[in-house]
């Protein structure tokens, strides 16, 4: 073979699994011998052993003919001007083989040799061919022979731009393509004719470098080379500002020889690399091009990024900037509204200054002295009044006038001074039962500090009060107090309020109901007792109930029923104590006694009735339920009547005169009527019992007992 020299591809047509490795340049000796070889010429003999310069074909229609024993059995068929087309691009096969068979056949297709016997021309016809026709039934298939293009010997597909189809191939595409109208063959052989003519080895015939092709690939059309636009750096961050939600979204990409993550924006923008990218040529610069391209996309993306962060951030600003002007003008207003309170408290400081020395304090009517002023801070500066104590203000010129008016201060003479001064100004001064607009208490952190009014009442207004009941006040003359508690409690701070019941009054009231004696005290309890009730309410003196029972109980013992003034006493007290406290006291105390008296001091006689006993019982009938007065009836009175009704009605009927039993019977039905008892339920079924009684006597029937 002919001389080779080595070289190192330094990337022209290298790919990254080439670098590096020896490629040899390739004689046009070295195709000429591998094209004899492609072709079947070799320097053997196929039959005859004894020559061996004469070349013996193996055979083949497109080697020259097959030859046997120097006799050649098949012509070589001709170049046709009209070459078989490699690829027809039709949508059915059928049409492929119709231009097949619609060409010409070449001079002397399908010819035998007149030495040889024509055994295949004779199976063909036999088969239904005929010379001059396609093969096949129809005669729709080729007429000529398929050409074949022999690649030289240790070529490659597609090697230097090598051409893998034959002239016969290359005219049907340029036929096909003209019929379709598609200029796509039509501009692969011009560019093939500017590339130069080459032979059958795929070299130019013309000397100089060897043009690279690639006939391998399948480039229909020769695509016309794109305007290059350039993009701003704003188009990219106006791109990349749109997109940005999406390029936060990373993806794998797995279609190159390594792993990489890139974003939803990359692969948009741009076409994703593909294997066959990072193969080609110049991979190192490829590389690097796209690390500047990653590097700069990602500056650009940062940048992107900075400049929306500082968008939001001057928007943030803005606003900041917004509220600051609103703080500093409010700010500016709340100043002029202190200095304004400022002056108001000059005022106060002046008017109470020069009060003190011309006496007019004497009086102690805070609304005449700083009624103008506490008008200003109540109507226009109540904000203030919460948020900066200005009730210490208040009670600071308030408290010098209440403590001189207090050392002179009848509190049982006047038990309502001041309270329209303190009832007039209350939302000035503050406490802690107070509530704000957050429904929260003045005092912070759950620690009840005092406020300045509280501190001014409880060391001023309390004081005074305290010595008034611990010294002066009379237990039985309740009025005083009890006018001074009603004006002033809705006023007053709770604890105060408090103090005064706990540790004044109930004290002094549980001792004078220790000291009551019911037998010897002409003055009913009741009469100094209940007034306190609107006051106090009953479960403050439940305490007090309890030892007033227990009093009466002990009483009750000695007592009779004749005796009114226990009814008297207790009478009062039925809406003050509860239902079962009443009734269990009665059902003790009171109930025996009436049964004692109607078993023992009452009778039923018709000649001579004495009917107070009954009296006494049925004067409690309102204090008893009326199931307990209707069962004290039906135990202990109507058997007695009855019995003595059926004992009259029994006797020989010329002793008895029923006009007599029934004015009777009426007289009873009266008496109980005006007690208000006739409508009573058992009641009613005893006067029934009666009335059946005297039907039975009156109509001659035997009268039945009654029953209990």
């Amino acid at each position: 073979m002919g001389r080779r020299k080595a070289y190192m591809d330094d990337g022209g047509d290298s790919s990254d699994e080439e670098r590096g490795r020896i490629h040899f340049d390739i004689t046009e000796e070295d195709l000429e011998e591998e094209r004899q070889g492609f072709s079947g010429v070799r320097k053997r003999k196929m039959f005859d052993d004894s020559s061996d310069d004469e070349a013996t074909p193996k055979g083949g229609l497109g080697s020259g003919g097959w030859k046997t024993g120097g006799t050649t059995l098949f012509e070589p068929a001709k170049k046709s001007s009209t070459p078989e087309p490699q690829k027809v691009a039709s949508p059915k096969r059928k049409n492929a083989f119709a231009s097949a068979s619609s060409s010409k056949p070449e001079p002397g297709f399908a010819g035998f040799s007149k030495h040889t016997t024509g055994f295949g021309q004779k199976m063909l016809e036999k088969m239904g061919w005929a010379a001059g026709k396609g093969l096949g039934a129809g005669g729709e298939g080729i007429i000529n022979p398929v050409e074949t293009k022999l690649r030289p010997k240790g070529m490659g597909m597609g090697f230097k731009g090598f051409d893998e189809r034959t002239a016969q191939a290359k005219a049907e595409a340029k036929k096909q393509s003209t019929m379709r109208g598609d200029d796509s063959d039509q501009d692969q052989d011009q560019s093939e004719g500017d590339s130069g003519d080459s032979d059958d080895s795929g070299h130019k015939k013309k000397p100089g470098k060897a043009v690279k092709r690639e006939a391998w690939k399948a480039t229909a059309k020769k695509a016309r080379k794109p305007k290059v636009v350039y993009k701003t750096a704003n188009d990219i961050l106006s791109e990349i500002i749109e997109k940005a939600p999406e390029a936060q979204q990373k993806v794998i990409d797995m279609t190159g020889p390594t792993i990489r993550e890139v974003s939803l924006a990359d692969i948009r923008t741009s076409d994703s690399p593909t294997f066959m990218e990072t193969t080609t040529r110049l991979p190192e610069l490829r590389h690097n091009i796209r690390l500047l391209v990653d590097l700069a996309r990602g500056d650009l993306e940062n940048l992107s990024r900075e400049k929306q962060a500082n968008v939001f951030r001057l928007q943030e600003l803005d606003k900041e900037l917004v509220d600051i002007q609103k703080n500093m003008e409010r700010d500016t207003s709340q100043k002029k509204r202190v200095e304004e309170i400022k002056n108001i408290g000059v005022q106060l400081e002046r008017i109470s200054r020069d009060s003190m020395a011309t006496g007019a304090y004497a009086s102690g009517n805070i609304t005449s002295l700083f009624g103008e002023y506490f008008e200003i801070l109540e109507t226009k500066y109540m904000d203030e009044v919460k948020s900066l104590g200005l009730d210490s203000m208040v009670v600071a010129v308030w408290a010098p006038i209440l403590k001189y008016k207090c050392v002179h201060w009848d509190v049982l003479d006047e038990p309502t001074w001041g309270v329209d001064d303190v009832q007039r100004w209350r939302k000035l001064l503050r406490s802690n039962d107070d509530r704000d607009e957050f429904g929260d208490l003045i005092a912070s952190k759950g620690v009840n500090l005092a406020t300045p009014y509280e501190t001014m009442m409880n060391t001023i207004w309390l004081t005074k009060v305290r010595s008034a009941i611990n010294n002066r006040w009379n237990v039985r003359q309740p009025e005083p107090l009890i006018i001074l508690l009603e004006a002033w409690k809705p006023l007053l701070p709770r604890f105060i309020f408090e103090n005064i019941i706990n540790q004044l009054l109930l004290p002094k009231i549980t001792t004078a109901v220790s000291d009551w004696d019911p037998r010897n005290d002409p003055e009913m309890i009741h009469s100094w007792i209940h007034p306190w009730l609107p006051i106090l309410e009953p479960w403050r003196l439940a305490e007090i109930f309890t030892n007033i029972r227990q009093k009466l109980s002990v009483v009750l013992r000695q007592w009779h029923p004749s005796d009114e003034s226990a009814l008297h006493i207790i009478i009062p007290w039925k809406q003050v104590w509860t239902a079962s406290q009443m009734e269990m006291f009665l059902t003790k105390c009171i109930l025996p006694k009436l049964t004692q008296v109607l078993r023992t001091e009452f009778v039923v006689d018709p000649q001579d009735q004495k009917i107070e006993p009954l009296v006494w019982c049925l004067a409690w009938k309102d204090m008893f339920s009326t199931t307990i007065i209707g069962q004290l009836l039906e135990h202990e009175f109507f058997p007695m009547w009855l019995n003595m009704l059926y004992n009259w009605l029994t006797q020989p009927r010329d002793q008895v005169n029923y006009d007599e039993v029934g004015e009777w019977y009426l007289w009873w039905k009266a008496v109980f009527e005006e007690f208000g008892l006739c409508s009573h339920k058992t009641v009613s079924q005893c006067f029934r019992k009666g009335l059946d009684m005297m039907f039975m006597a009156g109509n001659g029937q035997p009268v039945i007992p009654p029953s209990f």
